[in-house]
């Protein structure tokens, strides 16, 4: 889609900056990945799942918001999303500005934050900046705001997954399947399985 001005950016919500080039180079990815440690980029856009895809346009305009959509179906038995119907989705847009959503669909979908998740986020960005101030770290105060975060948003993705690292703990281990059974027994918040559509 080069002559359509189109541009895939990628965010990576994880803290560790090494681990993230290794990700990166391994193929390697064309497309710029921009680290996002104290997840930003994830508050400003509402992400509490990933994967997860925002459209904006050439005005600055988001036209689909944090979608919890994957690029391919390698984990589709898992999602229940067949990325295909996504992809559809973002060449009619591309190519011919065309549109599932208007407007107001897209604001229905921008929720703001709620306080509880505010602190969470706020909790995870302080265990972060402890755990990179110095080169010992202060361990018992990166657990306590770690933990807090995940009190305030048990089931946000971002939170409670990307925490892990920081904890020397596999994102893909047994932690990671307790997390979504816990999850799933909650109902799956956060992804409205079969349509690809974020149910924040």
């Amino acid at each position: 889609m080069q002559d359509t001005g189109f541009t895939v950016i990628a965010v990576a919500l994880d803290a560790d900056e090494n681990a993230v080039r290794e990700w990166a180079n391994k193929e390697p990815l064309t497309i710029p990945v921009l680290i996002d440690k104290f997840h930003v980029v994830a508050d400003l856009y509402g992400f509490v799942n990933v994967p997860a895809v925002i459209w904006i346009d050439e005005n600055d305009k988001i036209v689909r918001s944090a979608d919890g959509t994957p690029g391919s179906d390698l984990f589709r038995s898992f999602s229940h999303v067949d990325s295909e119907v996504h992809h559809n989705l973002l060449r009619s847009w591309v190519r011919h500005e065309k549109r599932d959503l208007d407007d107001d669909q897209v604001r229905q979908f921008q929720l703001a934050p709620t306080q509880e998740l505010q602190f969470a986020r706020l909790h995870r960005r302080i265990a972060v900046a402890l755990r990179e101030r110095n080169s010992q770290g202060d361990a018992a105060g990166v657990e306590k705001h770690l933990q807090l975060a995940e009190d305030l948003a048990p089931f946000d993705w971002t939170i409670r997954r990307g925490n892990m690292p920081l904890r020397d703990v596999d994102p893909f281990g047994e932690k990671f399947f307790e997390f979504v059974g816990e999850w799933s027994k909650a109902g799956r918040p956060g992804y409205q399985l079969g349509t690809g559509r974020d149910s924040n």
